[in-house]
């Protein structure tokens, strides 16, 4: 069965999300990036059924049908992944995958609270830029580099003035394209994390390449480098949006990572021609974000 709804389901804090794929599959619990939704960061419905997995994606604070508020700790965005995961009614140990702003949550989710975390994949991930007892991070020029003027300029204005910069964000991309969780996104990664990468145990994977000026490459090395046992995967190639095209493939090695059961080749192949990732929902206007959301669509 696949499941193809698009109205949201809302959790008890507000948070809005989606269940597709296999309905008895392995469960992953996808996070969108900077920007996106509930509809982003996934292979097609198809695919994810080939795959032997049931996903939940939601929309994290600010982007959708979540409302946004003030900016709050890298802890208590993992615990938003908690309250996902319990009402989708998902108690055994789950893979997880982010890409992008979706990050931070990600690794606390799978740091602080590892008996939910199976395996973790991250694709374009982001570094924490402040450090603190307990918590490492890039040294400032270290984490700058590589990005773009307005990337170090968005950044710069989310800490300084956040009401302007979402309210310009509002004029540039429209009232619905998730300005208020750009901005939380771009404050909560320069706060210090207070989770330390190196307490992650679960099998990690990293994706990333060296064409993004939004998501470095150099965040991933930091990143990989201090999670014990990361597997990485580098893309050299200066191919635009080059996750995309992968993305089932990402999916699969996580699905191999949590022992769901490997699809034949040809019954991939077609599902991942057929729909190589998850549009359903995006471009409408209401909703926000777009197709790949991975962390690499602002460039």
């Amino acid at each position: 069965m696949v499941s193809t709804a698009t109205s949201a389901l809302v959790t008890s804090s507000g948070l809005a999300y989606r269940v597709q794929g296999a309905a008895d599959g392995t469960p992953v619990v996808s996070l969108h990036g900077t920007p996106g939704s509930r509809f982003s960061g996934t292979p097609g419905p198809d695919a994810l059924h080939a795959l032997g997995l049931r996903v939940v994606t939601y929309d994290r604070p600010g982007y959708g049908e979540t409302p946004g508020g003030e900016a709050r700790t890298v802890r208590e965005l993992a615990q938003d992944v908690l309250d996902v995961l319990d009402h989708a009614g998902i108690e055994t140990p789950a893979g997880v995958f982010a890409g992008g702003g979706g990050t931070p949550a990600a690794l606390a989710v799978a740091a602080l609270h590892p008996e939910r975390v199976a395996a973790l994949t991250l694709i374009w991930p982001l570094a924490p830029s402040a450090a603190d007892a307990g918590s490492p991070a890039m040294e400032s020029h270290e984490w700058a580099r590589d990005m773009d003027e307005q990337q170090r300029m968005m950044h710069a204005l989310a800490l300084q003035d956040p009401v302007f910069l979402r309210d310009q964000l509002e004029l540039g991309l429209g009232a619905h394209a998730g300005a208020d969780g750009i901005v939380l996104d771009m404050i909560e990664v320069q706060e210090p994390w207070g989770v330390d990468p190196a307490d992650v145990r679960c099998p990690v994977d990293v994706w990333w390449g060296t064409d993004s000026s939004v998501s470095p490459a150099g965040h991933a090395a930091w990143l990989a480098d201090r999670l014990s046992g990361a597997d990485v995967e580098r893309h050299e190639i200066a191919e635009h949006k080059w996750h995309v095209r992968r993305l089932v493939e990402v999916f699969a090695v996580l699905g191999e990572r949590l022992g769901a059961t490997p699809p034949m080749n040809q019954e991939l192949e077609a599902a991942a021609w057929s729909a190589p990732v998850d549009t359903d929902g995006c471009g409408s206007g209401r909703i926000g974000g777009c197709a790949c959301g991975a962390g690499g669509c602002g460039s």
